[in-house]
């Protein structure tokens, strides 16, 4: 459909429902590797965690002999230093087309999913109780960061008749914090060998630890470059998929691989005092959810106003400290990690962590203009969006927009409606940056 905006974006047809007991992970990567072919080739590059992820479900599907479900915010260096296959329902969600999503959504509804449970949870019970997700040997998640992801992990385990193993996070950041975490993620790993039969490798776990903590350099790398202004990103979407592959592949070879690319390509861009596709003119930070269902609308926001996504909060890692020597040590470093995710850190303790990190990327990133595109079923969060928006403006100077919807779901909040609330304050944005100017 074209509309008064002169751009096409998707028309969803959930009238007609698909056949749920399919081959759901192939089609998936079908469908991902065909949307990204279209793609121009020298860009085509940007994509690659998401064709991973896909390719690594399916292998683990195919071979579903050491498969371990995860959940988002357990870091999957366990499963890899145990030489098992991390699957993530959560991230099949993500990854999964919309046309296909939403029935499975739909479907969990069928069995009692209630619909205040999160789409991207909801929706990978669909796919479990309809069999497109192969049954694990084990199931391990935390209790971070929120319960919405702990009746999720209760659910799948009621539903394999596999007993899980759930990591309680704990609400502070100290030291007897992280000794909490740190003898659970040492239990953890002897319920994966009572589960599996396998002894963990320690040499492998520390290959696996040296290659996460080199990915979390790339990215700090990487971070550190986006100050510049324009920011040196292809495009905004790479965002989402640093977001794929630091929750879902850290650890993993391919991860650091694609990171160094991304690297080098913002150097360059760096060096070239230039950015990406659109002309930088409001620098904008996506602090809560990035609807997911629409990315045409990105684009056209960066194509009319100059508006140029530099950060995804709930993506964005800190730097962590080095990780080395004995098994104690490696899996204290682990706890540091894991409690440090993006949104593990921001949700499952005190919401003014949430606050104060809006603020730090606002500041630290030059930022003019802020987003919380308030995911429906996050009601922790939304607890804090009035004084987030009160502090970046009292701050920084910076406003913040705020409106619902589901990240995974149109029917919740349309991309059309979801416009009528980023035009308007977009252009306020874009006047106020004039009046600056002049004055």
């Amino acid at each position: 459909m074209t509309s008064k905006r002169d751009i096409i974006f998707k028309e969803f047809d959930f009238s007609k429902k698909p056949e749920l007991k399919t081959d759901l992970l192939h089609t998936i990567q079908q469908a991902i590797k065909s949307a990204v072919s279209q793609r121009d080739p020298a860009m085509q590059w940007i994509w690659q965690p998401s064709i991973n992820a896909i390719d690594d479900m399916c292998a683990a599907a195919e071979d579903p002999t050491d498969v371990v479900l995860i959940g988002f915010s357990l870091a999957p260096e366990m499963i890899y230093a145990m030489g098992l296959k991390p699957v993530c329902p959560e991230g099949l969600s993500f990854l999964c087309p919309t046309e296909y999503l939403i029935p499975y959504i739909d479907e969990s509804h069928k069995a009692f999913i209630p619909d205040h449970l999160c789409s991207f949870l909801s929706g990978s019970i669909g796919m479990a109780i309809s069999n497109a997700i192969p049954k694990p040997v084990a199931i391990v998640h935390t209790s971070q960061p929120c319960d919405n992801s702990l009746a999720q992990s209760t659910a799948l385990a009621d539903f394999y008749g596999v007993e899980p193993y759930i990591i309680d996070s704990p609400y502070y950041d100290n030291d007897e914090a992280y000794d909490y975490f740190t003898a659970q993620i040492k239990e953890g790993f002897r319920y994966l060998e009572q589960m599996t039969g396998k002894k963990l490798d320690i040499d492998r776990f520390r290959e696996v630890m040296e290659r996460s903590q080199r990915a979390h350099e790339l990215v700090h790398e990487i971070n550190e470059l986006k100050k510049k202004k324009p920011c040196p990103i292809p495009t905004g979407a790479i965002l989402r998929q640093v977001s794929i592959g630091m929750y879902g592949q850290t650890g993993s070879e391919h991860l650091v691989r694609w990171l160094e690319k991304h690297l080098e390509d913002a150097r360059e861009r760096a060096r070239k005092g230039i950015g990406g596709q659109h002309e930088e003119k409001i620098r904008t930070a996506w602090i809560y959810a990035w609807p997911s269902f629409e990315w045409t609308v990105y684009d056209w926001l960066g194509k009319k106003y100059g508006a140029i996504p530099v950060i995804f909060q709930a993506s964005e890692y800190f730097y962590t400290p080095k990780s080395s020597g004995d098994f104690d040590e490696l899996c204290r470093s682990l706890a540091i990690r894991i409690l440090s995710c993006p949104m593990g850190r921001s949700s499952r303790g005190h919401l003014d962590y949430f606050v104060r990190d809006s603020a730090y990327w606002c500041k630290e990133w030059s930022i003019d203009a802020a987003i919380f595109a308030g995911h429906l079923q996050c009601k922790a969060n939304w607890s804090v969006a009035q004084i987030t928006k009160e502090v970046l403006m009292d701050e920084l100077g910076v406003p913040l927009l705020s409106f619902v919807v589901d990240a995974l779901d149109p029917r919740v909040t349309s991309t059309e409606q979801m416009l009528g609330y980023l035009e308007p304050f977009l252009e306020m944005v874009a006047e106020n940056k004039q009046l600056e100017q002049i004055g």
